[in-house]
C-alpha cells in the first residue's frame, strides 16, 4: 500500500504510527534532567534544570504509583515549587492526568500561574505543545491538555474542592490553610475526596511547618516513614543527619559580652568529633540517603530505625523503590513489609543542606545570632531555616520571683535618654507609672501611682496635669521632665478623655490597644499613629498581643541585660500580682486559622496594661525622633 503513497504522505503516516508507538515508561526526575528548564521569572540561576542529590529521590517518588502520599516538611529555600513545577510538566508531556494545584488563597494561585506555570509552558516546548489553546481551556488559572488539565486554586473556599475530579491533588504552604475549609472539613479530606476515582491518586504536601501541636503539616508528616537526609562525615564516613544543634559556633565572653564567631561555624561529627567545613558539604549530599525513621512493628518488638540503624539500600541500582526502608533487626524484612496499601513518604530537609547563596553555613548562624533574645525572630527562624515547628514555652511567671529582683533607688539613672508617663482609665480612678528608658531598651519603673475620683471630673484631670509636670531628679541631682505621657481612651470614660488630650496635646496622647488577635508572623509594628475618622485627632494604636509578648519575655531577663524591666522598692506584691495575671493561648479563628491571645488569669492586670503601653510607647518615639535608638543591639 505504502508503494501507492507518495514521499509526503508516507511521511505522515511514519509520523502518526511513531507518536501511536507506547512510549517507554519514565519517572519525573528522568523527565526534569532530561526537559527540565529554569524560568529567569522565578530563578535567579537560569537554563537547563540540574537537582541537587537531595531533590531527586523526592522529585522520582512524585511519579511513584505506588505512592499515595508524600509530604515535604520543609524550611525555605530547598526547591520544593521547582519539584512541583516539574511534576506537573511530567503529567503534562508524558503521563497525563488531571491536577489540582491547591494554595493558600486566590492571590498565590494567581502568582503561581503567571509565575512557575506560564513561564515553564512557554520555556519546555514539550509541555507547550500539549496545551490545548483554546479561549475556555487556555485561562490563567486552568490548562487543558491531551488527557486532562492542569487547575490551579486557593485553598480557603470549599467551593474550589467540589466539582472536580483528578488524579493528582498538591498543597503548596500547607500550614497557612484553614484547619476547617467552610466547615465543611480538613483541607486533606476535601482534597483526597477529588482522588478517589483513581486507583493510583495521590496527595503532595509541602510547606514550612509552624506552630508546634498546631501544624496540620507536622501531622501529616508523622502519618508517613518519615524520612531524613543522612550524609556521610568526610572524615569518618558515618551516615548521620545534618542536625542544627550540632553546627558549632564558637563564642567567647568580653568585658562580660557574649561574641560569637560566625564566619567559624562548622558542623561536627556525631562519630568523631571532628569539624566538618560547608566546601565538604556538596560531596556529603552526592553520596548522602533518603532513610525512614519512623518507628514500626515487627518480630513482636516496636523498633526504632535511628537506634537500629539497619536500612534496606542497594549500592547498584540508586532507583530500587525499597532503598531507605528500614530492616528489622531480626528478620531483615523492610518495615514496609509490616504494612499492607500503597507508602506514604515522608521527607523533611532545611536549609543547611541547600546549596542557595544565602543558605552557607555561616549565613545559618549569622540567622541564628540575629534571633536571639526575640522570640519572634527565633520563631521565623526555627520555621524558615530550619524547617520545624516553634514551641512556645509557657513560662508561668511568678510574682514573688519578680520581687527578688528590687532594687534600692528612687531616682531617674544618669544613663536614662527619656521619661515616658503611660496611664489607664478607669470608672473611678487614673492609674500611671513613670519610666525611664535607657540603650538597649533598658527600663527603670520610677513611679506607680493612682488619681483617684471619677474621671467626668476637672479635679482628676488637673491631678493628672500636676503629675506630668513635677520635675523628677537623676541619681547626679539633674533635674528632668516627663517627655510626653501616653492615656488609655478605650472603653471608660473616652469623651473625657478626649477633651483633655484636646487641651494638653503638647503632653498627651492617646492611645488605643488593637484588639485583633496576633496572627502568625505578624508584621505590625508594636504601635504606629493612626488619626481618628471622627475628628482627626491622633491615637498611638498598640499591637497589644505582640507587645505583650515582648514584656513578659524581658520580664524573664538578667539584670545586666538590655532590655531588662527594673522596679524599686516602692512596688508591692500587688503590682507584680497585677503585672503577671495573664496567660497566652492560642485558638481558632472562625476560618479555622490559629491565633494566639492573652487571658486574664485574675480580675486586675492594669499593671501589665501600664507596661506594655511604655514599650509601645517608646517605639513610637524613637520611630517618630529622627537619629533616637535605643533599641538592643544585635
Amino acid at each position: 500500500m505504502s508503494k501507492n503513497l507518495t514521499k509526503k504522505q508516507q511521511s505522515v503516516v511514519s509520523e502518526i504510527f511513531e507518536k501511536l508507538k507506547p512510549k517507554p515508561k519514565t519517572n519525573a526526575l528522568e523527565f526534569a534532567k532530561k526537559y527540565g528548564f529554569l524560568s529567569p521569572e522565578s530563578s535567579a540561576i537560569t537554563g537547563r534544570f540540574v537537582p541537587f542529590a537531595y531533590q531527586e529521590e523526592p522529585l522520582k517518588a512524585m511519579s511513584d504509583d505506588d505512592i499515595e502520599l508524600i509530604v515535604w516538611m520543609k524550611s525555605t529555600r530547598v526547591g520544593y515549587t521547582k519539584l512541583v513545577n516539574f511534576k506537573v510538566a511530567y503529567n503534562i508531556a508524558e503521563d497525563p492526568a488531571t491536577i489540582l494545584v491547591f494554595q493558600p488563597n486566590d492571590g498565590k494561585a494567581n502568582d503561581w500561574s503567571k509565575d512557575e506555570l506560564k513561564p515553564l509552558i512557554r520555556d519546555m516546548p514539550i509541555v507547550g505543545e500539549k496545551i490545548i489553546k483554546t479561549r475556555e481551556d487556555d485561562t490563567l488559572n486552568k490548562k487543558a491538555f491531551f488527557g486532562g488539565y492542569i487547575s490551579s486554586r486557593g485553598g480557603k473556599a470549599v467551593s474550589n474542592y467540589a466539582s472536580a475530579t483528578a488524579r493528582d491533588v498538591i498543597f503548596d504552604e500547607y500550614d497557612r490553610f484553614p484547619d476547617d475549609v467552610d466547615n465543611e472539613g480538613d483541607p486533606y479530606t476535601l482534597g483526597v475526596k477529588r482522588i478517589e476515582s483513581y486507583w493510583n491518586g495521590k496527595v503532595i504536601i509541602g510547606s514550612t511547618p509552624r506552630i508546634k501541636y498546631h501544624s496540620k503539616t507536622e501531622d501529616k508528616f508523622n502519618e508517613t516513614d518519615k524520612r531524613y537526609r543522612y550524609l556521610p562525615c568526610p572524615h569518618c564516613n558515618y551516615l548521620q543527619i545534618l542536625q542544627f544543634p550540632n553546627l558549632i559556633i564558637p563564642q567567647e565572653y568580653r568585658d562580660g559580652v557574649k561574641h560569637w564567631y560566625v564566619d567559624k561555624a562548622r558542623f561536627k561529627c556525631i562519630k568523631c568529633e571532628e569539624l566538618i567545613e560547608h566546601k565538604n558539604k556538596r560531596k556529603m549530599d552526592n553520596k548522602g540517603r533518603w532513610l525512614q525513621t519512623k518507628e514500626f512493628y515487627c518480630c513482636d518488638e516496636w523498633q526504632k530505625p535511628k537506634d537500629n540503624r539497619n536500612w534496606y539500600y542497594n549500592e547498584d541500582d540508586k532507583d530500587d523503590d525499597k532503598n531507605g526502608e528500614a530492616l528489622c533487626k531480626h528478620c531483615d524484612l523492610t518495615a514496609e513489609y509490616n504494612r499492607s496499601g500503597r507508602k506514604k513518604r515522608g521527607y523533611h530537609i532545611w536549609a543547611g543542606y541547600s546549596f542557595q547563596p544565602n543558605t552557607t553555613w555561616i549565613k545559618i548562624a549569622e540567622a541564628f545570632v540575629n534571633a536571639l533574645g526575640s522570640v519572634e525572630k527565633m520563631k521565623s527562624f526555627k520555621n524558615t531555616w530550619l524547617g520545624e515547628t516553634f514551641e512556645e514555652k509557657t513560662v508561668k511567671l511568678e510574682s514573688n520571683k519578680l520581687m527578688e529582683n528590687i532594687e534600692f533607688y528612687d531616682s531617674v539613672p544618669d544613663s536614662a535618654k527619656i521619661v515616658l508617663m503611660t496611664i489607664d482609665t478607669q470608672d473611678d480612678r487614673l492609674e500611671y507609672l513613670i519610666t525611664a528608658w535607657s540603650d538597649g531598651e533598658t527600663s527603670h519603673n520610677i513611679k506607680a501611682g493612682k488619681i483617684m475620683g471619677d474621671p467626668i471630673n476637672q479635679f482628676v484631670w488637673d491631678n493628672l496635669l500636676a503629675v506630668h509636670d513635677t520635675a523628677l531628679h537623676t541619681e547626679s541631682g539633674k533635674e528632668v521632665k516627663i517627655y510626653k505621657s501616653f492615656i488609655d481612651m478605650a472603653g471608660h470614660r473616652t469623651d473625657h478623655v478626649k477633651k483633655f488630650v484636646k487641651k494638653n496635646s503638647s503632653k498627651f496622647i492617646m492611645l488605643k490597644g488593637d484588639s485583633r488577635e496576633q496572627k502568625e508572623n505578624d508584621a505590625r509594628p508594636i504601635s504606629m499613629i493612626k488619626k481618628s475618622t471622627v475628628d482627626d485627632s491622633l491615637i498611638m494604636w498598640v499591637a497589644t498581643s505582640k507587645a505583650k509578648d515582648m514584656v513578659f519575655e524581658r520580664l524573664l531577663f538578667g539584670k545586666n541585660e538590655d532590655g531588662f524591666i527594673h522596679h524599686n522598692s516602692s512596688f508591692d506584691d500587688e503590682w507584680f500580682a497585677q503585672l503577671t495575671g495573664e496567660k497566652k493561648i492560642f485558638k481558632k479563628n472562625k476560618r479555622g486559622f490559629i491565633e494566639q491571645t492573652y487571658v486574664k488569669t485574675r480580675d486586675r492586670n492594669e499593671a501589665l496594661d501600664l507596661c506594655v503601653y511604655q514599650l509601645a510607647a517608646v517605639r513610637l518615639i524613637q520611630a517618630q525622633i529622627s537619629g533616637f535608638d535605643l533599641s538592643i543591639k544585635e
